[in-house]
């Protein structure tokens, strides 16, 4: 099989040398040395996104990935430079990263993932400032006039990342800053969602959407119209779920957009990892809380008379008694009560 192919090649650059050299004969040109090629695959170019699926050796179509922007094809003017160095196509699909905004913070451009990245591995710095727009820019524009019907924060038992601004089915919703778009496809929970990456390093998403304009690769301009509002993935009325993201870390777009005026609080703000543990980070949050409140439940100090517990909403004889190892008889023995005396929050009990 390998001898056929060569012979092959060997009969391909035979018929292009003849064919070189007759044009020239015809324009009566001096003699000149061909370079013999022994391998013409550099002929075929990258195959365009837009074409029609190729069918492979199975007779099964391929499909070429349309939002796939992580390969850009290379120059046809370079493929002979590149047959030359086989360390050339690395280095071009290292070089095209640099097309993608904030490529010094993101080592990848991931068209498929909706959250790739891990805050604590890529934030290696204590604090970083944080520049929403520049003069060349088109500014910030919110991407829907509306009333916030849900804040960042906890809520029913699972956390919530963005702020929700109410709205119809099919208004327009547009770009909050300059960038280019990352994500373009449905999401289980999202919807249909847009995801947007700055170069100021933020990302901002766009989630619930009823129909999404724009797709992976392209460049928006604030306020460009991005999809329409609507009510898929896991949603309860039709709203626009907002997000702003950093290096993968959800954090409060109210901390920097007024949205009642729809502008921006500051231009310029520092974030910092003590923002994710206070703030941001709401499942982290949301333990420590649980903690606290345990501890604050059950605290207790020391007197002359032993160990005092302080009343709280709720409690029971039964409950305290719990809480502090101990029987309901002890408690009603140290302070002179019976089983059944009613107990009022702020009231101190020996245990």
């Amino acid at each position: 099989m390998f001898v056929k192919h060569e012979k092959i090649t060997m009969l391909i650059n035979k018929i292009g040398i003849s064919i070189v050299a007759l044009a020239l004969s015809l324009n009566g040109s001096a003699s000149v040395s061909l370079p013999v090629f022994s391998n013409v695959s550099f002929l075929n170019h990258a195959p365009n996104p837009d074409e029609k699926p190729i069918k492979d050796d199975d007779g099964k179509k391929k499909v070429v990935k349309k939002d796939d922007t992580t390969r850009v094809p290379l120059n046809p003017s370079l493929l002979l430079a590149a047959h030359a160095d086989e360390d050339h196509e690395e280095h071009e699909e290292i070089d095209s990263l640099l097309a993608f905004p904030s490529n010094d913070l993101y080592t990848s451009w991931d068209t498929t993932v909706i959250h790739p990245y891990s805050f604590s591995q890529s934030f290696k710095k204590d604090s970083a400032s944080i520049v929403f727009t520049e003069p060349t820019d088109c500014g910030f524009k919110i991407p829907f006039n509306g009333n916030v019907t849900s804040e960042f924060g906890w809520r029913k038992r699972r956390p919530h990342y963005g702020t929700d601004i109410d709205l119809e089915t099919g208004d327009t919703v547009g770009s909050a800053f300059d960038g280019m778009v990352r994500i373009a496809k449905l999401n289980r929970s999202y919807g249909n969602v847009v995801i947007i990456r700055h170069k100021n390093g933020l990302e901002t998403v766009y989630a619930h959407l009823s129909k999404i304009l724009v797709e992976a690769g392209q460049h928006v301009e604030a306020g460009q119209m991005i999809g329409l509002g609507g009510n898929t993935g896991h949603s309860f009325g039709s709203h626009l779920h907002f997000e702003m993201r950093y290096l993968g870390q959800a954090i409060d777009a109210e901390d920097f957009v007024d949205f009642e005026k729809g502008v921006l609080k500051n231009n310029v703000v520092t974030f910092t990892k003590a923002d994710v543990e206070t703030k941001y980070d709401l499942r982290a949050l949301h333990s420590r809380q649980k903690r606290d409140l345990n501890l604050t439940r059950v605290t207790s100090s020391k007197s002359k008379h032993g160990k005092v517990y302080k009343v709280r909403k709720g409690d029971t004889l039964g409950r305290i008694a719990q809480r502090n190892h101990t029987t309901i008889k002890a408690i009603c023995k140290k302070n002179g009560i019976k089983k059944n005396k009613a107990l009022r929050p702020g009231q101190k009990l020996k245990v």
